[in-house]
């Protein structure tokens, strides 16, 4: 968000705040019984915040799990990626008779070119 409507979003929220003072006192206590409210609702609702820290526990073991799996499917992909290497030695059956000299591009020079271009 940009900085001019962080500032216009802040500007309207101070314009519906109430001048009145027994009206700011008002909303000052349902702000902070609605605070209390939100705060204490594990008190009151003990075994639904119990089943949601279990789902919590169960949906934290799961992510962890999909994050290991999808950090050793990319190692593994890499890995392959790197054994298929056509230069790579893993490969020598697979090459027949060519060697790694053979095909290693010749066009690329090994510094820069002699002379004017």
């Amino acid at each position: 968000m940009s900085l001019f409507r962080i500032a216009v979003v802040l500007s309207l929220g101070v314009a519906v705040m109430p001048s009145d003072e027994e009206q700011q006192a008002a909303l000052y206590e349902r702000a902070a019984t609605a605070a209390h409210w939100t705060v204490t609702y594990c008190d009151r609702n003990g075994q639904q915040c119990e089943m949601a820290g279990q789902f919590w526990e169960t949906f934290l073991a799961k992510a962890q799990f999909a994050g290991k799996l999808a950090y050793d499917v990319a190692i593994r992909a890499s890995s392959e990626t790197m054994q298929r290497d056509p230069l790579s030695p893993q490969l020598a059956s697979e090459r027949g008779t060519l060697k790694a000299d053979d095909l290693a591009p010749h066009w690329q020079g090994r510094g820069k070119p002699q002379g004017d271009i």
